[in-house]
């Protein structure tokens, strides 16, 4: 995304109203099973918003901030639920009795794409966000899973092992134009789209060791990012989409990574001793949300960009990797790229 196209975002966010950053979802078995919160960035305001003997998990900000979608088996399987994001207007949108788990929306905040194995193996699904107009999009008898869309809606990765190992599948959101974007041997997963949706980050062992690679989807070329011989996953974009966050493991314990893909320049924002993991940044770009294990179990923190400011948010152990920002008070994506339809990403030659 251009430099201009970004000061036109911040402009439309002066003009629409502040930005909802400020706020973290997350899991937590601290009561006794998996239950969903959310806390302020400063470890204010801590709510435990489902009540649930069972496990309530995954839970996914629409892109207005203004409904939550989540994973829950309540009902005896694993549903799709919605809730608002005090807690109230639950309702079971998936309403089947198999698995239908892991949900993300469409930029536009209509769709929801998720996990389901309702035909006998996992696929991806989608439907609107009142839950009619169900379609498989992968329809394949292999293990189809994790769904991510893009930015702009008009892609959607999932997790594959249609090829016997793992690899990263595009497809349009009707299910056309599957597309396997790894194409390799190795074992490929974590796939991120930047924020202008033109580039997909993504971890793989392809060349001996776990690294992070970048795809530039016009033309499917590949480049190994962070180039080194330890451990790498779990990229996240800054909002500029000039700089990307990771898990590295420079000294055997997990740290922080920030690098910038202009320069190539990389630092330790963690640097502690502990393990440092599963970083996602704020939508401002002015802060950093992980995990850590150095007060002796997993917890969430946050700390400035610059790796200054860390502290602990989330007042007791977390469960899973589930935590998420609050997005922008405004579908800023959706208004600059409307939906029906979006404006497309070419990949490797199609649209």
């Amino acid at each position: 995304m251009s430099f201009r196209l970004w000061m036109l975002m911040a402009a439309l966010t002066t003009a629409l109203g502040p930005v909802s950053a400020g706020q973290l979802l997350f899991v937590s078995a601290r009561e006794g099973n998996p239950e969903i919160y959310l806390v302020n960035d400063d470890g204010s305001g801590l709510v435990r918003l489902t009540r649930s003997p069972a496990a309530d998990v995954s839970p996914a900000w629409s892109p207005a901030g203004d409904l939550l979608a989540f994973t829950t088996d309540r009902d005896g399987n694993p549903e799709i639920y919605l809730m608002a994001p005090d807690g109230s207007g639950l309702r079971n949108l998936t309403r089947h009795p198999d698995f239908d788990q892991y949900p993300c929306w469409s930029p536009d905040g209509q769709w929801l794409a998720f996990a389901s194995d309702r035909d006998g193996e996992s696929d991806v699904y989608r439907c609107r966000r009142d839950g009619t107009g169900v379609a498989s999009l992968s329809r394949h008898d292999a293990w189809d899973c994790f769904p991510v869309w893009s930015p702009r809606g008009d892609w959607i990765a999932f997790l594959t092992d249609r090829e016997q190992n793992q690899e990263i599948m595009l497809c349009s959101p009707d299910g056309s134009q599957a597309i396997n974007l790894t194409r390799h041997e190795a074992w490929d997963g974590d796939p991120a789209f930047s924020p202008d949706g033109a580039r997909l980050a993504f971890r793989s062992h392809r060349d001996g060791n776990i690294d992070v690679y970048l795809c530039h989807l016009a033309t499917l070329a590949i480049v190994n990012i962070s180039q080194n011989e330890v451990w790498n996953e779990e990229p996240d974009w800054s909002p500029d989409g000039t700089r990307l966050v990771y898990a590295s493991s420079p000294a055997g314990n997990r740290e922080i990574i920030v690098q910038s893909l202009v320069s190539g320049e990389r630092f330790n924002l963690s640097n502690h001793p502990a393990n440092d993991w599963a970083p996602r940044w704020s939508p401002d770009g002015e802060r950093i949300a992980f995990l850590s294990d150095r007060d002796g179990q997993a917890r969430l923190y946050v700390m400035s960009a610059d790796g200054s400011g860390v502290r602990e948010v989330s007042g007791g152990p977390v469960k899973g990797k589930d935590h998420a920002w609050r997005p922008l008070s405004r579908p800023l994506a959706s208004l600059l790229w409307p939906a029906g339809p979006w404006a497309a990403v070419t990949i490797g030659g199609r649209t």
